[in-house]
Parts: structure tokens; C-alpha cells; sequence
């Protein structure tokens, strides 16, 4: 088959969401230069947004009826982008067609870099390509910080001791230790140590910074029962293994066969060794979410070629004029955001049904409000106050930036004012994805949720109002107060349906793990193992 209508073909599958990656071209047995594919794939998704635009403004579907838009934007990418241009014979109908316009076709290209206000060819989606520092997970399982900086010093790497700001500015073979994670190095950007003995050891984890937080601020103690509820590819799976020190017991969910199995392979890899579910105290979720704070990931570019791609079927089946079909398709996005924030809310809801449940980290690598402070706000309301937010104290409170107040919504009895709001906020953690004033990392949202305690300590944090929380406590109180007589005749009563009450949470917090699980959409596509 010609290489481009084989990858045309391969483009339509990530459309549809039929497959990966890596799957589709480095592990295609039918494809034969596998690294060539998987290159003009990649790059075609990262410089999709300014081919669409040279694609619709010359018109070349229409005058080429011989064309799809699959393989429309794969010939552009070469014709436009590659010094070499389009990689085929000169007497390839396709080619020709293409090529009667490529004057046209790289004038537009010119016009559409204008519009989308960028300088240069290094575009991911209109934007300027957002470079960021390498930041490596030293597994303190198989090795200590000091040992990894020490093997990296003897290899002829530079290390300093006050990182530079901004990161990105580390110079060629120097790097730092992270300024926030005592467990992370820093690297210049687009370092590759793939194939350092530290990193095929499992002594070294590639893993955005961000991607570090939510691990870091549930922080379980050793000897914790844990469980990580969208687990997969595993990173943070086995950042809980570390911090637990293989003590207590984790248990990793996911929907996804080979997304498991992805997770097994690092986990073990990692050194993990901790046995399966017994008393949950602590709970990791980082479920299902747009993508919407993921720079530089194809499987987040794949993402959002198949949403483009569900647009422009809507474009090619309406025929109102535009403004209607463009109104559609943001409804549709809207839509799915409200979707995924109800998803989002079901599964710390469940988490919270727990009986040994101490704590639960939310995360989520998307820049929305419907996805990030709307859900702690419905979680709040729906929740308090039986679970808390836990204070800034103890939630990364060096990290500079933190939940938007404006996205915070009333909650009665407890958000009332700007304040409050403010207040709630701060107990958040989010970072911007790169760019002049974005942090040199993805973006990400955390959220952290404690218990009150059962010891009536209402662990009040700086959000609560403790005057109605102390008020509910005592109308509890009282009405457990008023009729004693009562009471104390139904003693043996109450223990008795006190044990069946704790038999029956105890069965049904176990069915909440296959719960959690299997309402999972699996949303988060293609795993990049180096992420």
C-alpha cells in the first residue's frame, strides 16, 4: 500500500478513537518503515490546528475530489513543512493534484501562521511549542538522591546547587534538585534518558512535575491501606509504593486491560511490591478528564484531532451557514465537560463511602473550572461536614499557585462571601501549562479531602465555619440526649445494630473499589510511559 494512503488510513483510526499511537504504526506489523510513520503521524497531529486552516482556506477538498482530509493534511505536512517535501514519485496522481496548487497552498500557509499569530514553524496546535525542563522521579526505593546525583557527576553532568530561574534556562549536561519535590532532579529541556542505566533499572522515572503533586499531597503514612482509582500507566502508583516505603497495602484500579498492563510492567520495574486490598485509609483518584492542561502529549493531540474530527462531521452534515453548526459543536464541548465533571464527582463521592477512609486526593491535567473547583464545590455541598478541604499547611503550601476564587460557587451554610471563597481557594493547587506566565510544567488541578474526626474534633480548617458545625454537633447531641431512660434500655439494641450497620459498609465500601472502576470512561487515550 502507498506509504501516504497507509497513514492516511492510520489518521482516520486515531479519529475514531480505534487505537494508539504506537500501536498503529511502531507495533503495526504491516507497516514497514515503522519510524518514518510514526513521525509523520506525530507531527501532523502537533501542527494540526495551522494545516486545517491552509486546508479550508484553499479550498483543496473541493477542487480535488480525489483527496480526503486524512491524507489532504498528511501531504500538506510534508509539502509545507519538510524540506524534502511530499516523499513519493512524481507520476503519483495524489502528488500532482496536490502540487498544481502549491503556490497557493504555501501562501496560505504564510496567511494562516499570521492569523494564529505564531513566528515560526515550531507550532503544536497554533501555539508556539511550549518548552519545558525534564524532570526525573528518583525512586527512592532503589536508590537515594544523593547516590542518583553522585552517578550523574561521574558521568560528566554539572550539578548545581541553586536551580536557575526559570528552569528551562539549565544549560547542556547541568541539572538541580526541584525547588518544591524533594524526590525530583531537573534536567535541561528535551534531555533524552531513555536509554541511562538509571532509567531502564526503574531508579529513574520520567514524570511531569505536576503529574507528582497529587502522591505528594495525600502523603499516607507508612503502613497505610491506599488505593489509586485511575491508576494507570502507574507513575503515581509507584510514587505511593515509595513514599509508603513497600509498607501497607495499595491497590491500583483502572478500567483498561492494556492500560494494567502498562501498570504492571512499571510497578514492577519500580520495585513494588505492596499486596492487594484491606482497610483503605487513603485514596488517590485522578480519573478520567479532558486534557485540557497537557502540552506536548500525543495521546492529549490525539484526543484533540478526534474532537476536531466529530466538528467537522457535524460542519459536513448541516447546511444552516455556519454560525449554527459552530454553536453546535461548542455545545457539544460543553456538554462533554459537564459530563465529565458528573463522572468526575461520582467517583470521590464513592471514595467517600469508605469506612476507613482518612483522606482522598482529586486531580485532574485540565485547566476548567467545570472540571476542577465546580466539583470540590458539589463534593462540599454534598458532603460537609462529614469531609473537609484540607488547609493550605498542608497542601504544597510553598507551590505559589493556587484554586481561582471566582470559580469557587456559594456553598450554604459555609461560602457566602468573597472570603470564604478566597479561602477555599487557597486550599487548592493548580499549575498553568508553560508560556510566558505559565509554570514550567503541565497543567493540573489537586484537591485534598479529610474526614472530621469521629473523636468530635471537627478538625476544623481555615474554610469551616465553626460556629453551624459546632451547632449541628450539638442538636445531634441533644436529641441523643432526650429520652436516657430509653436509651439505656436498648443497649445490647444498639451495639447489636451498630455491628450489622458496620458489617454492611464494610460490604458495601468493597463494592465501591469494582464501582469506581467500572463507571471509569477511558477518556485519557494513548499512555506515554516517559510521562
Amino acid at each position: 500500500m502507498n506509504f501516504y494512503k497507509q497513514a492516511a488510513d492510520i489518521l482516520d483510526q486515531l479519529g475514531k478513537k480505534e487505537g494508539s499511537i504506537k500501536g498503529l504504526t511502531l507495533g503495526n506489523a504491516k507497516v514497514t518503515d515503522k519510524k518514518r510513520m510514526y513521525a509523520l503521524i506525530c507531527e501532523t497531529l502537533k501542527h494540526n490546528t495551522v494545516l486545517s486552516v491552509v486546508l479550508q482556506e484553499s479550498k483543496l477538498l473541493t477542487l480535488e475530489k480525489k483527496l480526503t482530509r486524512s491524507l489532504a493534511l498528511l501531504l500538506l505536512h510534508d509539502l509545507l513543512m519538510q524540506s524534502r517535501g511530499i516523499q513519493a514519485t512524481d507520476s503519483w496522481p495524489i502528488k500532482q493534484a496536490v502540487m498544481k496548487h502549491k503556490t497557493r497552498l504555501k501562501a496560505e500557509f504564510v496567511k494562516a501562521k499570521i492569523k494564529l499569530g505564531v513566528r515560526s514553524d515550531g507550532l503544536v496546535n497554533g501555539e508556539e511549542e511550549i518548552v519545558m525542563p525534564r524532570y526525573v522521579r528518583v525512586n527512592l526505593l532503589k536508590m537515594t538522591l544523593q547516590q542518583v546525583i553522585d552517578a550523574f557527576v561521574a558521568d560528566g553532568w554539572t550539578f548545581l546547587s541553586a536551580p536557575p530561574l526559570p528552569p528551562t534556562a539549565l544549560a547542556p549536561r547541568t541539572f538541580c534538585r526541584d525547588e518544591h519535590l524533594d524526590f525530583m532532579l531537573v534536567f535541561p529541556p528535551k534531555s533524552d534518558l531513555h536509554l541511562h542505566p538509571l532509567y531502564t533499572s526503574g531508579v529513574l522515572i520520567l514524570q511531569d512535575k505536576a503529574s507528582c503533586f497529587p502522591a505528594a499531597i495525600l502523603s499516607p503514612p507508612k503502613g497505610s491501606y491506599v488505593i489509586d482509582g485511575c491508576a494507570a500507566p502507574g507513575n503515581k502508583t509507584s510514587q505511593l509504593s515509595m513514599g509508603l516505603g513497600n509498607t501497607g497495602h495499595i491497590t491500583a484500579c483502572d478500567l483498561d486491560l492494556r492500560r494494567l498492563n502498562i501498570l504492571k510492567k512499571m510497578t514492577a520495574k519500580a520495585g513494588c511490591t505492596n499486596p492487594e486490598l484491606s482497610k483503605v485509609t487513603h485514596i488517590l483518584l485522578d480519573p478520567s478528564c479532558s486534557g485540557s492542561g497537557i502540552v506536548n502529549r500525543m495521546d492529549y493531540l490525539v484526543d484533540a484531532y478526534a474532537e476536531e474530527q466529530e466538528q467537522v462531521a457535524i460542519l459536513e452534515t448541516t447546511t444552516t451557514g455556519g454560525a449554527a453548526e459552530k454553536a453546535l459543536a461548542e455545545e457539544k464541548k460543553k456538554e462533554r465537560l459537564r459530563s465529565l465533571g458528573e463522572f468526575q464527582v461520582e467517583c470521590v463521592s464513592k471514595a467517600m463511602t469508605f469506612p476507613n477512609a482518612q483522606k482522598i486526593s482529586y486531580s485532574t491535567c485540565s485547566i476548567h473550572a467545570e472540571e476542577n473547583e465546580h466539583v470540590v464545590v458539589t463534593l462540599l455541598r454534598k458532603h460537609w461536614p462529614e469531609w473537609k478541604l484540607v488547609p493550605r499547611a498542608q497542601v504544597l503550601p510553598t507551590w505559589h499557585r493556587r484554586g481561582i476564587p471566582s470559580d469557587v460557587e456559594d456553598i450554604p451554610g459555609l461560602v457566602s462571601t468573597d472570603e470564604d471563597r478566597a479561602k477555599v481557594a487557597d486550599c487548592l493547587v493548580r499549575a498553568i501549562p508553560g508560556g510566558k506566565d505559565g509554570d514550567p510544567m503541565n497543567g493540573f488541578f489537586v484537591a485534598c479531602f479529610e474526614r472530621v474526626g469521629k473523636d468530635g474534633d471537627p478538625g476544623l480548617s481555615p474554610v469551616w465555619e465553626p460556629s453551624l458545625h459546632q451547632e449541628k454537633r450539638s442538636e445531634k447531641r441533644a436529641l441523643e440526649d432526650a429520652s436516657p431512660a430509653t436509651q439505656s434500655g436498648s443497649t445490647k439494641k444498639k451495639k447489636k445494630n451498630k455491628k450489622k450497620k458496620k458489617q454492611s459498609k464494610v460490604a458495601s465500601a468493597t463494592e465501591t473499589v469494582a464501582q469506581i472502576n467500572d463507571d471509569q470512561e477511558d477518556d485519557k487515550g494513548e499512555d506515554n510511559e516517559a510521562e
